[in-house]
């Protein structure tokens, strides 16, 4: 697969190990227990007439869906994840994950709960009762479960 092998030589200079299989790339971290994982995803049209193929870029709890054509975009994704400028968010309710996104690593030194609100479209007093997870490639910007609540306003 081509992106796959764009995938392997454009992570090449870093500390971590690859395994491709037919439809999955799995990227080790070498020096935490951190996996992304890379799937190529074939599906047909109702007609079973047409083809398609997209790609799915997996770390932590969030993942990214790209269309074939956007193999570029993939790879700047992923190599986005692993020089931590993209860190995945999750939301918890009751212990059980809710939803989520990413951002920007340049983010974190204004994260409130106003910007939480503003970046996810929800109600500032809507997410003081959530709980937030941010993960991040290197493991520097891990915060574990913590209360939204505990944020600035």
């Amino acid at each position: 697969m081509k992106l796959f092998d764009a995938i392997e030589d454009a992570v090449a200079t870093y500390a971590v190990l690859v395994e491709a299989k037919e439809h999955e790339l799995v990227i080790m971290n070498s020096n935490n227990s951190n996996n992304l994982y890379v799937y190529e995803e074939e599906y047909f049209s109702q007609d079973m007439k047409d083809r398609f193929v997209q790609y799915i870029v997996c770390f932590s709890t969030q993942h990214c869906h790209f269309d074939v054509n956007e193999e570029d975009e993939a790879l700047e994704y992923i190599l986005a994840i692993m020089e931590d400028k993209v860190l995945p968010l999750e939301f918890y309710k009751d212990g059980k994950r809710r939803f989520g996104g990413k951002l920007a690593v340049e983010e974190l030194d204004n994260l409130s709960v106003s910007s939480l609100s503003k970046h996810y479209g929800y109600a500032s007093d809507y997410l003081l009762s959530f709980d937030y997870e941010i993960h991040s490639w290197s493991g520097r910007y891990d915060t574990g479960l913590r209360k939204v609540s505990e944020l600035k306003p």
